[in-house]
């Protein structure tokens, strides 16, 4: 009678098979940096690519609040400046950022927007609390204006807000749940069974 393997002993792969695990992971590995890649190219591409907020603003598309709060984020070049416009203007940071991304329908100037809040938050993780200090003010769900953003068709706002879900939920204090939670989860499993 054969004894069972014991979790000690090592599996023996043939060395055609030992190759073979290896390119696979090789092919994925190249997959993912292409990917990654592609998306850091065209996030840059999107920061050259400054929308015209005189414009918005003439047309009466967004606030003067709004428009006094990104053209001063955009000017502040050094972080200390950019640190002191965020512990300034905390609420105003938030509230134009959500109504530039929910508001404007061009493609382009949420991404933009997106970008904007992607990279603020890797500069700082402290600044999650930017978007739940207004939720709370508002009495709203940090959730629900990035959540809507997961409807939309152009695949450079998917993989943004995807990015900005997870740093919110990761990075903050207050945790992601109930149907929030439940929608996200469903849609990043949707996600994958599209690749």
């Amino acid at each position: 009678m054969a004894m069972p393997k014991v979790a000690s002993e090592k599996a023996i792969l043939p060395p055609e098979k030992v190759q073979e695990i290896k390119e696979e992971i090789d092919r994925h590995a190249v997959d993912m940096i292409t990917a990654t890649s592609k998306l850091q190219m065209e996030a840059q591409e999107v920061r050259v690519n400054k929308p015209n907020w005189k414009s918005y603003l003439q047309g009466q598309m967004i606030s003067n609040d709004d428009y006094n709060f990104i053209t001063a984020y955009e000017s502040v070049k050094k972080m200390e400046e950019k640190n002191f416009l965020l512990d300034k203007s905390r609420l105003q940071c938030a509230k134009t950022f959500i109504s530039l991304m929910s508001n404007i329908s061009k493609d382009q100037t949420v991404r933009y927007v997106l970008t904007l809040i992607d990279d603020m938050l890797l500069e700082d993780r402290s600044r999650c609390e930017i978007f739940w200090a207004y939720a709370r003010k508002q009495k709203q769900s940090v959730w629900e204006p990035f959540i809507l953003m997961l409807g939309r068709n152009d695949g450079f706002v998917l993989n943004q807000v995807s990015r900005i879900i997870a740093k919110l939920a990761c990075w903050s204090q207050e945790l992601m749940d109930g149907p929030d939670l439940m929608y996200y989860l469903n849609w990043l499993k949707d996600q994958l069974r599209i690749i």
